[in-house]
């Protein structure tokens, strides 16, 4: 079973026919397993291993399979195009701490962090660690969550007084704004400025990032955290950008890890062992070979599309060598 596939890919692909309760969800990428010939909900039952229980669920797990290889191909092609993915930020230290200590309160203060005004979908915000300071002992959680609350990491600590801590917690984190906060009903945390005074510079026009106190129902100067943060640009999930140019690419996929399912030596297939194995076979070869087609077609379109994002495109030409053979 896959793990972790990005949400861009629910429903992108279904069957008609499925189990999906109550009503048939219309696949985002406007085709159904049944656009390709040959292929039922009765025979992908009849490969659908016993832990992924339904058809349904094979068609699932083989779309989001055919996507990741898909999205591996798009990458290695971009690559060879010179289209530059991965690349890191300059990394800076945000908000610098005062002698000045709050009163405990019952919520969850810090810094906002968001991109400014940058519209970069492949870019993520780097939190490489986060400092804190309290005048007073006492238990408290770090906490990393965007602004609907939902927590996106989180870690307990215990403040031992009039001590700087330093917790490293060196992810990405994909939301375009984000707040670090920090449990402040059992400690008297110092404040940290965060203005164009401090180092945290959210005026540079460099660093593409606006940092903001959070006094934990809005912004101000006067943060409760500092942090050590860059804007990087990343591959991951960069499938998601380009799928309303992808579904025959994907389709044509899954059907090619269907077929090569039911050629896999499998108990589960001696039903349709003595017949289906010689077209599984050209199916699996020609809609693999669809799948890089139609891949190739739009490549110069997702390379146009890439840049448009001027903080993470990067361009490199290559120096290709030919041999010469003697004439």
């Amino acid at each position: 079973m896959l793990t972790n596939s990005p949400s861009c890919l629910d429903n992108y692909i279904v069957f008609y026919n499925g189990c999906y309760g109550d009503d048939t969800p219309v696949p985002t990428s406007g085709y159904y397993i049944e656009n390709l010939e040959g292929l039922t909900i009765e025979n992908v039952a009849m490969i659908t291993p016993e832990l992924l229980i339904s058809a349904t669920q094979t068609i699932k797990e083989k779309m989001l399979f055919a996507a990741s290889i898909v999205e591996n191909r798009l990458k290695a092609i971009l690559n060879s195009r010179g289209i530059k993915l991965n690349t890191l930020g300059k990394l800076y230290s945000a908000c610098s701490v005062t002698s000045v200590a709050d009163l405990p309160a019952p919520f969850d203060r810090g810094i906002r962090i968001s991109k400014k005004w940058l519209n970069s979908p492949q870019s993520r915000i780097f939190i490489d660690a986060v400092r804190f300071k309290s005048k007073v002992n006492g238990p408290s959680v770090i906490k990393v969550k965007d602004l609907l609350g939902n927590i996106l990491w989180q870690q307990n600590t215990v403040c031992i007084a009039e001590t700087e801590h330093t917790v490293f917690i060196k992810k990405h984190f994909n939301p375009d704004i984000i707040l670090v906060t920090i449990d402040t009903t059992s400690i008297q945390p110092y404040i940290y400025t965060c203005d164009k005074t401090t180092n945290c510079t959210p005026c540079d026009a460099n660093i593409n990032l606006a940092i903001d106190g959070w006094n934990g129902t809005g912004v101000g100067p006067n943060g409760y955290v500092s942090v050590c943060v860059r804007l990087d640009c990343t591959d991951k999930d960069i499938i998601c950008q380009f799928l309303d140019r992808l579904g025959l690419t994907i389709l044509y996929q899954t059907g090619a890890q269907i077929a090569k399912e039911w050629l896999a030596p499998n108990n589960r297939l001696n039903i349709i062992k003595t017949h289906g194995l010689e077209w599984a076979s050209q199916m699996a070869t020609m809609w693999e070979s669809l799948s890089n087609e139609y891949l190739n077609n739009e490549i110069d379109n997702i390379i146009q599309i890439l840049e448009t994002d001027k903080f993470c495109h990067r361009c490199e030409t290559r120096l290709r060598m030919y041999t010469m053979l003697p004439g």
